[in-house]
């Protein structure tokens, strides 16, 4: 029977897998097909009519002689406007548009970029799984980036048009206005809402494929540079004046590399100021339609960014009230620990905001039933009257029910993930050693009965907060918090957690460990630290009849005992 079982979880697993590569695969095909109906033009050329009389003589006799001649068409050209009086030369040109289009045939080559598509997007997307650590390949994330690319791909297509209509608007010539269009806020987005590397990713195939649309190697430079640039000013977006730093940034990078594009092509741009226009306009296009869009495809996907983490960490949030009103402990708790996490994460070039926001958050839970966790007690105890294995239950299920608090909620993936792993697979020492005192149930008590149900942190921000949680709250019980005693208690419990296994599963090395024990001694050293004894009032010393008393006087320590006893009483 349990080998049957252990086939039926790996051919779910199977399944799953199966599955999941599907829809990848899926989506691999759909993005390819859709980028090749929009590189491949949708209108066929029917054709043209002439009124007698509407055409004027000039000394191209014939198209074939114009042709012959040198006509050419060149993309984006305006070959014949409405109300043009006609002449042999622009004859020509549409003779030749007609020609080579009833020559083409349109389906190898559509055949072909389209399989070169669907190789581009595969081979980058295999190598970046197996290669790039952080690289996001859910679902999810391959269908974000598939309609961010297509938007992308979108705004390729109309790079023409664009450029006519900035020709006409502003001096300058054409082919420099068709680098207006702003390829760099797919990356941005991507940086956005996921992360630095797969924005790398994604800006190095879109530089690929505007390339193959408009402009050749340049435009892949430009696109390439851009993205980069765009999506480096975005990191870390706490405020949206920062997209628009980011656009200036991205701005001056485009001009500059624009600038370099005219000096290879031997000053094809004449004037340096239609560059530095055409940069700084694309820059802040792009940051703009970033800051747009970014909103949408964060609730269309359910992702968090950094503006709403900045949302969430205001404390006129709902769930933050509740807590606050029902588990005054746990709500001082997490501002500690939001405080502890937020230092740690700066010291190891992790999310400081995620992880503090997350610490907010992790205990939600706990509202549920806040008078059976000790820091919401004053007085009785009430596990005093249950098994350990009851109070294990209780303790554990505060993980479930802040998962379910934060779907009600909708706080995001990232903050959920911090709440069901902030603990991970820890074991619930005290209830499980009385267990084994009490020899509860008179049979060998099961360790993995008293643990919580994990997973565990699979983030440097979540084992963080595990961190965080587990010293801070361990922090209440010395008697004397020296700077020594809390560096040795932070030492222990992080040689605690390591041990047991918790971090196997994040990307926190020993050196990371390091740097986090030295941030929260900092952190500690900060909230324990001593103060002087203040001086006897002068009305109580009068009244006491002891004024001018020194410390070497008979009673000085008794009244000065009783000095701070008043002192305290009037909260001072």
């Amino acid at each position: 029977m349990p080998q049957k079982q252990e086939h039926g979880a790996s051919g779910a697993h199977s399944g799953g897998r199966f599955g999941e590569l599907s829809r990848k695969l899926g989506l691999l095909l759909l993005i390819s097909l859709l980028a090749t109906v929009l590189y491949f033009p949708n209108l066929t050329f029917r054709g043209y009519d002439l009124v007698p009389g509407e055409v004027a003589r000039t000394d191209v006799k014939s198209p074939v002689e114009a042709a012959s001649r040198g006509a050419t068409v060149r993309k984006g050209e305006v070959v014949v406007r409405e109300g043009q009086v006609v002449t042999e030369a622009e004859i020509a040109k549409l003779d030749l548009i007609e020609s080579s289009i009833s020559r083409e045939d349109a389906g190898l080559p559509a055949l072909g970029f389209f399989s070169l598509v669907a190789a581009l997007l595969f081979v980058s997307g295999y190598f970046a799984k197996r290669n790039i650590r952080k690289f996001a390949s859910m679902p999810k994330d391959l269908l974000l980036m598939g309609a961010v690319l297509s938007g992308v791909l979108v705004l390729l297509n109309l790079s023409d048009t664009a450029a006519l209509v900035m020709a006409e608007i502003f001096p300058g010539s054409s082919s420099v206005y068709r680098y207006v269009v702003p390829v760099a806020v797919g990356p941005m987005l991507v940086r956005l809402l996921l992360n630095s590397e797969t924005a790398l990713v994604f800006a190095a195939v879109s530089s690929v494929l505007a390339g193959y649309f408009i402009g050749g190697v340049e435009m892949a430079a430009f696109a390439l540079a851009g993205g980069i640039a765009g999506a480096s000013g975005v990191r870390q977006c706490t405020h949206r004046s920062i997209a628009i730093r980011a656009g200036l940034l991205l701005g001056a990078v485009n001009a500059a590399v624009l600038l370099c594009i005219s000096i290879i092509k031997g000053g094809a741009f004449d004037s340096a100021f239609q560059i530095v226009f055409t940069g700084l306009l694309n820059g802040v296009l792009a940051s703009i339609l970033a800051i747009g869009f970014a909103p949408v495809l964060e609730v269309l996907f359910q992702y968090t960014t950094d503006i709403r983490l900045l949302e969430l960490s205001r404390m006129e949030h709902p769930l933050l009230k509740e807590l606050a009103i029902k588990a005054p402990g746990t709500y001082h708790h997490s501002l500690m620990i939001g405080t502890l996490a937020e230092a740690a994460s700066e010291s190891i070039n992790a999310n400081p905001l995620l992880a503090r926001v997350g610490a907010y958050y992790h205990d939600i839970g706990k509202t549920r039933m806040p008078q059976y966790f000790i820091e919401n007690t004053s007085g009785e105890n009430r596990h005093d009257r249950l098994t350990p294995s009851m109070s294990s239950l209780i303790l554990s299920s505060h993980v479930k029910e802040g998962i379910e608090l934060a779907a009600r909620y909708k706080l995001g993936a990232e903050i959920t993930e911090i709440i069901s792993q902030h603990h991970g697979t820890a074991l619930i020492t005290y209830f499980y050693q009385k267990a084994k005192a009490s020899g509860e149930g008179g049979e060998e008590v099961a360790e993995g009965d008293f643990r919580y149900p994990g997973p565990k942190p699979q983030t440097k921000e979540a084992g963080i907060v595990m961190l965080a949680d587990a010293i801070e709250a361990a922090s209440k019980t010395l008697p004397d918090p020296t700077p020594d005693r809390i560096q040795w208690l932070t030492q222990k419990i992080v040689n605690r957690i390591f041990s047991d296994g918790q971090l196997d599963e994040c990307e926190l090395t020993l050196k990371d460990l390091h740097a986090i024990t030295r941030s929260f001694n900092r952190v500690f050293a900060g909230m324990y630290h001593q103060r002087i004894d203040y001086p006897e009032p002068v009305d109580i010393l009068k009244e006491k009849g002891i004024e001018g008393s020194g410390p070497g006087k008979k009673g000085a320590g008794e009244n000065k005992k009783d000095g701070r006893g008043r002192l305290r009483r009037l909260g001072v």
